[in-house]
C-alpha cells in the first residue's frame, strides 16, 4: 500500500478540515492521537495508524472467519462510538483474506441479547485499493454522494441514514470488501466473496465487545452491494449459521449479470455519459472475474484497447476511470473497440456470469428491492428480471419503483421506505410482498 493512501486522501483531508463543524481536533481523533485514545477497548489489538492499518500481518493470524485482527477508534456522530476494523474473511473458494471496514454503535445501555445489526454493503467505487470507503477521512457519517457539490471525496463515502439507525439503537457495520484497502485484486460482483465479506463484518462487529452487537441482522446494499445483499438472502445460513438474518433491502441492485452479459435485457435509460460509465463497470467486472477464476482469459472478452483499459482499472476509482474511457474512446464513438462482441464470449465466461446472478435459488429471508425509473447505471429492466425469478419462491419479495429517481438519488428518495421496512423486520412484523 505505502504511498497510495497518502496521495489519495491528502487533498480530501484539507477540504474536510475546512468544512463547518469539523475542526483539526476532530480529524486528529480519527486518525492519530495517543494509543490510549485510539484503542477501541481493552483486550482488542490496536491497529496501526494511517496506511499501515490496511497491511495485515503476514502470514495471516490463524482463526475463524469474522475474527478481529485489530481495530482503531475513528470519529463518530454525536452520541455514538466508531472503530475502523481489520478482520478475517474468505474468498469464494475458501482462501483466507483480511478485509477492512468500520463499525458504529450508540452509547448507552444495550438491550438484553445485544443490539440489532445493520450491515451496509456499499456500491461500486472501483478496483484499486485506495478506493476503500473506510480509507477516506471521516468515513463514519451519513452517505456523501460523489455527485454532489458538497462532496470532498472521489468516491461515495458513508452509510445512508446512518444516524437514523444509530438513533434507533442499532449497530452499523460497513465492509470495504476484499481487495479494497487490503491487498489482493478486488473480486468485484463475485457473489460468494462479497457475501462472505459482508457476513464476516457482522461477526467482527460482535467480537468488538463495546458495540454489544447481537445476532439479529438486516442487510442494506446499494448497486454492487445490493447484488451482494441478494446473494446473502440466499446463502447466509450456509456460511454464517449463527446469524439471524431478518431481511435484505437492496437499492438498485446489480442482480442480473448473466442475462445482461448475454445481451438478453431490453435497453434502459441513457444519458450522454452512461455508455462510457457502463463500459467502465464492464471492465471492472472482467477484472474481478479474472482475479476469482484463473481459468478465464482476458483476451476472450477484451480487444487490445480493452486490455489497456483493464490495466487502468487497477489505478483509478470508478468515476475517474469512467471519465478516462469517455475521453479516450467514448467521445470518439469507439467503445466497441474495447470489447469482444457478446455473441463471441466463450461459454466459460457465460457460466461464471450465470453463477453470479441471484434469483435462481430460494431466499431464506424477506427481500425489499427499490429501483429508480431513470437509473442509467442499473437497468430497471434487469431489476424486473430479478424480481420475476425471486417471486417464484415462497419468501416475501417487495418491489418498489421511484419515478424519476436515478442511481445516485435512490438511497435518499427511498430512505423512509427502507428505514421503516428494516425496523419492521427487527420488530418481528410480517414482511410485505407484492409478487
Amino acid at each position: 500500500m505505502r504511498a497510495w493512501l497518502r496521495t489519495a486522501t491528502a487533498a480530501a483531508l484539507v477540504t474536510v478540515l475546512a468544512l463547518p463543524g469539523l475542526g483539526a481536533s476532530a480529524a486528529a481523533h480519527g486518525g492519530g492521537g495517543d494509543d490510549h485514545s485510539a484503542q477501541c477497548a481493552p483486550g482488542i489489538p490496536l491497529g496501526p495508524d494511517g496506511e499501515d492499518f490496511y497491511e495485515p500481518p503476514s502470514p495471516l493470524p490463524e482463526g475463524h472467519h469474522g475474527d478481529l485482527i485489530w481495530a482503531r477508534r475513528v470519529d463518530a456522530p454525536g452520541g455514538a462510538r466508531a472503530c475502523k476494523i481489520l478482520y478475517l474473511s474468505t474468498l469464494h473458494d475458501g482462501v483466507p483474506v483480511a478485509v477492512s471496514g468500520v463499525v458504529a454503535w450508540p452509547q448507552g445501555q444495550a438491550p438484553r441479547g445485544g443490539r440489532n445489526v445493520v450491515a451496509w454493503a456499499h456500491g461500486t467505487v472501483g478496483g484499486p485499493r485506495q478506493c476503500a470507503p473506510s480509507a477516506a477521512p471521516n468515513p463514519v457519517q451519513n452517505l456523501v454522494d460523489y455527485f454532489s457539490y458538497q462532496s470532498p471525496y472521489g468516491i461515495d463515502v458513508g452509510v445512508p441514514a446512518l444516524t437514523n439507525f444509530l438513533d434507533a439503537g442499532d449497530v452499523v457495520v460497513a465492509t470495504d470488501y476484499q481487495g479494497l484497502g487490503t491487498p489482493g485484486v478486488h473480486q468485484y460482483v463475485v457473489g460468494a466473496t462479497e457475501t462472505r465479506n459482508v457476513l464476516d463484518s457482522v461477526t467482527a462487529a460482535q467480537h468488538l465487545w463495546p458495540a454489544r452487537a447481537g445476532n439479529r441482522t438486516a442487510v442494506l446494499g446499494w448497486s454492487q452491494g445490493g447484488g451482494a445483499g441478494l446473494f446473502i438472502a440466499q446463502d447466509a445460513p450456509t456460511y454464517s449459521p449463527d446469524l439471524d438474518l431478518v431481511g435484505v433491502a437492496a437499492l438498485a441492485p446489480a442482480a442480473d449479470l448473466g442475462p445482461q452479459f448475454k445481451g438478453e435485457v431490453l435497453p434502459g435509460p441513457r444519458n450522454d455519459s452512461s455508455e462510457s460509465h457502463n463500459a467502465a463497470l464492464r471492465v471492472n467486472v472482467y477484472r474481478g472475474f479474472l482475479a476469482a477464476y484463473p481459468e478465464l482469459q482476458a483476451t476472450d472478452v477484451l480487444q487490445p484497447a480493452g486490455l489497456q483499459a483493464l490495466d487502468g482499472d487497477g489505478a483509478a476509482c470508478i468515476e475517474h476511470f469512467a471519465d478516462v474511457i469517455q475521453e479516450n474512446v467514448g467521445d470518439n464513438h469507439q467503445l466497441d473497440t474495447l470489447f469482444v462482441p457478446v455473441r463471441d464470449v466463450p461459454d466459460a465466461w457465460q457460466q461464471r456470469f450465470h453463477e453470479n446472478t441471484p434469483g435462481y435459488a430460494a431466499n431464506v429471508a424477506p427481500v425489499l428491492v427499490m429501483q429508480g425509473t431513470a437509473d442509467t447505471v442499473i437497468n430497471p429492466h434487469s431489476t424486473e428480471q430479478y424480481i420475476k425469478r425471486a417471486c417464484t419462491f415462497s419468501e416475501p419479495v417487495e418491489y418498489s419503483t421511484y419515478e424519476g429517481a436515478t442511481h445516485n438519488t435512490i438511497p435518499f428518495e427511498a430512505q423512509q421506505e427502507y428505514l421503516g421496512w428494516i425496523a419492521d423486520r427487527f420488530a418481528g412484523n410480517q414482511a410485505p410482498s407484492n409478487c
